[in-house]
């Protein structure tokens, strides 16, 4: 809406220059920028209904700036001719039009306005036509109330009838555009025909033209949803139908209708007839709201006195009596609740006036969710390590299954999938992974290093809803390193590496990795580790489903089962004071003997010696181990070292049936 300075002045006084006016409305809620001649262009919110008007704008000035608004009044001198005697008004639907109002002016003299209102009207974007339409146009801008002025001598019987359209009903409105109306759209009508769609446009047929001597002018209050159904169905949107959409003042129906008969007598020389029918449904009260000072202060972070809240809302036109505060029926369409005065208060006292605070999100009683932690200690860890995280869909199809070699009668089918390939819950988070692996090598991606933290579904007896469990699945492919000149390969090792961390960083000791002869598995080359994890390199079978010529390896693990393992509690011990010792041995190994039982059997009889052990080299049968000497209160002497690695080797010898190689 434009709305010009020079107005905006008649109605409430400040200093303020247009820029500076601009951005405290801009600031107090209302988008506001400067055009020539120092014209506001302001973006008016839907909730906003009083701020359709200059009026309605100059209460927002006033409340920003401290002033007053000069309030518009009309003192009407009627001549002694009733108006009764030339019009009879009939609302048959008050739903639609709770207030029908309207008065007479006779002997008016069509011409053209003067040149400050003619001035006003194009300032603010409205073409200037005659001294009666401006008239009603001027006070639209300025009261938000529309009107509409009938020709009286073109309205047969002088009797007006508002009420609903007739079936395939026509009207030509005024700007010359032909309707055919439905039944549930409201319409002003004589006895003949339809000489207004309500709170759209004027019908063409009772127009004001040169040589019109009497008016009828007319000002109502029409149901906001009807007049925005009925604009949106005839496609016709004006100046009227947006005020009417948003819901006008109850008040300034009478104010409007008014102002606009002092007016035209005035410009246009005209008789005012004495009365005015006023015909509405039951008269509106203003709706009280109770406002508490402790929960206003509590929503905003501030501290406000009662006394200080009270003025803002009595800048506003609110009225204020104790704890209780009347809404004006103007602004009846956007205060429901006591939060809307709340905002009321924090925008005119200013947003940029409440300190920034962080926000409190501890709660008394309310503990920190510890699995949300630990899965984000997951995701760090293994972004820590060069990993991606990927989604996947959770819904896979027969090929899926068949692809990855799982049981598709294991499997829980959807009563209505989108497709086939989405038409099962996956047990497993595999086969989407290995997808979108394709993807990636698809697109010259060498190295791909995807994790996921997803659901499976899997059946449960005698229940209809499936039992979810929580998964970790790692896949991997190419190589780990950054450098374009190393280009070694992820393998099984690699990746047990990375779980035996993953592990550690949540306290878990004493699992054994077991190999495993699972059909996703390449023989020799992955392992589970029971109830929790399966880990290894993918069977070559699977990968020629989903032709991948390089090695892929992967890993699912129960995060369920490892939440329920994972200590909470962290254990630290100083820092070693004295160096350690390390000794290497390596032995020919007989089949089936597990790396966990000879790492076992070492630190056996190493006793408190043996720091710690890992194996560190492997081919075909034979294994080297690395073994850490080390006393926390003193350094140890080669001899002690000597003679425990020698109790070791003829241990394992002697008891584990290995073959020391020397």
């Amino acid at each position: 809406m434009r709305v010009p300075i020079e107005w905006l002045k008649k109605l409430v006084s400040f200093r303020a220059s247009a820029e500076q006016l601009a951005e405290m409305l801009t600031m107090s809620g209302l988008e506001t920028v400067v055009l020539e001649d120092d014209v506001l262009e302001i973006d008016i919110l839907p909730n906003r209904a009083d701020c359709w008007s200059v009026l309605g704008i100059a209460r927002e000035v006033a409340a920003i700036t401290k002033s007053k608004v000069k309030s518009p009044k009309a003192k009407v001198r009627e001549s002694s001719k009733n108006i009764g005697k030339v019009l009879k008004v009939e609302v048959r639907d008050r739903d639609l039009c709770p207030r029908y109002m309207a008065r007479v002016i006779e002997e008016v003299k069509i011409a053209e306005s003067p040149a400050w209102l003619k001035k006003r009207l194009e300032l603010a974007g409205v073409r200037p036509i005659n001294n009666v339409v401006d008239v009603t146009n001027y006070l639209l801008l300025e009261l938000g109330q529309p009107m509409h002025a009938f020709d009286a001598g073109l309205i047969d019987n002088n009797r007006i009838i508002v009420r609903r359209a007739g079936p395939k009903e026509k009207v030509v409105t005024l700007d010359g555009n032909e309707h055919e109306l439905e039944s549930d759209m409201l319409v002003i009508a004589d006895t003949e025909r339809t000489i207004a769609v309500a709170g759209v446009m004027g019908a063409a047929n009772s127009e004001v033209k040169p040589e019109t001597s009497t008016i009828i002018l007319e000002s109502a209050f029409f149901d906001p949803v009807a007049v925005y159904k009925t604009s949106k169905a005839l496609k016709t949107r004006s100046e009227s139908s947006i005020r009417f959409e948003h819901g006008v003042d109850w008040p300034t129906v009478e104010l409007a209708l008014d102002r606009a008969a002092v007016m035209i007598a005035d410009l246009a020389k005209g008789n005012v007839l004495r009365g005015k029918i006023d015909l509405k449904q039951k008269e509106r009260s203003p709706r009280i709201i109770e406002l508490n000072q402790d929960r206003v202060n509590q929503l905003l972070g501030i501290t406000l006195s009662f006394s200080e809240m009270a003025t803002i809302l009595k800048r506003l036109g609110f009225k204020v009596t104790g704890r209780r505060v009347e809404i004006p029926l103007f602004r009846a369409a956007d205060i429901e609740r006591e939060v809307d005065l709340i905002e009321e208060i924090a925008r005119i006292y200013g947003y940029n006036n409440i300190p920034a605070t962080m926000p409190s999100t501890a709660f008394p009683g309310k503990d920190v969710d510890r699995l949300e932690v630990f899965r984000e200690k997951i995701r760090q860890i293994m972004f820590g390590y060069g990993f991606n995280e990927a989604q996947t869909f959770s819904l896979h199809g027969p090929k899926d299954f068949e692809c990855c070699g799982l049981p598709l009668e294991k499997s829980i089918a959807i009563s209505n999938p989108m497709n086939v390939a989405e038409s099962r819950l996956r047990t497993m988070v595999l086969p989407g992974l290995l997808k979108a692996v394709c993807h990636n090598l698809n697109r010259q991606i060498e190295s791909v290093f995807l994790f996921e933290l997803g659901r499976i579904f899997l059946p449960k007896e005698g229940q209809t809803l499936p039992l979810e469990k929580t998964k970790l699945a790692v896949i991997a492919t190419g190589s780990p390193f950054l450098s374009a000149i190393d280009k070694g390969e992820v393998d099984y090792s690699y990746l047990k590496g990375i779980v035996e961390k993953l592990l550690a960083a949540f306290g878990l000791s004493g699992y054994k990795f077991i190999e495993s002869n699972h059909h996703l598995l390449q023989p020799g080359k992955g392992a589970e580790i029971a109830d929790l994890a399966l880990i290894g390199e993918l069977h070559p079978d699977v990968r020629r489903n989903y032709d991948l010529d390089i090695p892929v390896v992967f890993l699912e693990l129960d995060l369920d089962k490892l939440f329920e393992l994972s200590q909470t509690e962290k254990q630290y011990q100083p820092l070693p004071k004295y160096p350690s010792v390390s000794r290497d041995v390596a032995m020919y190994v007989p089949k089936g003997l597990e790396n966990q039982f000879i790492i076992a059997s070492i630190k056996k009889v190493g006793g408190e010696l043996v720091e710690n052990v890992y194996l560190f080299d492997k081919f075909k049968d034979s294994l080297a181990y690395r073994i850490i000497f080390r006393k926390p209160e003193r350094t140890l002497t080669d001899e002690e070292v000597n003679a425990k690695h020698q109790e070791i080797t003829q241990y394992l010898e002697t008891k584990v049936n290995v073959r020391i190689r020397r």
